[in-house]
């Protein structure tokens, strides 16, 4: 018996999420904000736009007391994504932020996020690795792997895609990770490709929902 419940996240669920992602990632995000972390209002504004533009598709484990274990995001298209950014105010905010200090970092990782998203970009629109969905984030607290979360987010991802009539989904991860390939290779995800960015190689998953 699972000792966690898969929930949709609610908008108050966002400081959580984005700690979580923060505790993760730290590589990542100590690469991406000129080997500093940034304040937690910078990827709180992040995660606050990517649930916003698609609040359905933000899973989360829960505990029995609430804590959060784990989280999904799996939108079934990133044009919400964008439009959101644009239309929302959500660039207007981050800039105002950004340079009132609020976030913390300069301006080279300024240019590193935009090269990056501009790779990623062009990855997705390349003829072969397009796909109408996404396991855009996932994460498990480091206490709580091995206990099926990651496995349990994703199948729950699965029948969100299904109700939303999506035919493939695309992930990216990267290749020594390999616990997380092993996961997402049992739930039927397949290699397809290698994208990159500035630090390195991302390994390209497809899967095909039925």
């Amino acid at each position: 018996m699972n000792n966690f419940v898969v929930v949709r996240a609610e908008l108050a669920d966002v400081p959580a999420m984005a700690k979580l992602f923060t505790e993760s990632f730290i590589a990542s995000v100590l690469h991406h904000c000129g080997g500093r972390l940034p304040k937690p209002q910078a990827m709180q504004d992040v995660f606050t736009l990517v649930y916003q533009a698609e609040p359905a598709a933000a899973l989360l484990a829960k505990d029995q007391g609430g804590q959060l274990l784990g989280y999904c995001f799996a939108p079934v298209g990133l044009n919400k994504l964008w439009w959101q950014a644009l239309v929302g105010g959500h660039l207007f905010k981050w800039a105002w932020r950004w340079l009132s200090g609020q976030y913390g970092f300069g301006l080279h990782p300024v240019k590193i996020l935009v090269l990056n998203k501009l790779a990623f970009l062009r990855s997705a629109v390349t003829p072969g690795k397009t796909a109408n969905a996404r396991i855009l984030s996932i994460a498990v607290a480091e206490a709580a792997r091995g206990q099926g979360i990651a496995s349990a987010l994703m199948l729950e991802a699965d029948n969100y895609f299904r109700e939303n009539k999506v035919a493939r989904v695309r992930l990216e991860v990267r290749p020594d990770n390999r616990p997380a390939i092993r996961v997402y290779e049992k739930l039927g995800y397949y290699q397809e490709g290698i994208t990159y960015d500035s630090q390195g190689p991302w390994l390209i998953m497809f899967k095909e929902i039925s």
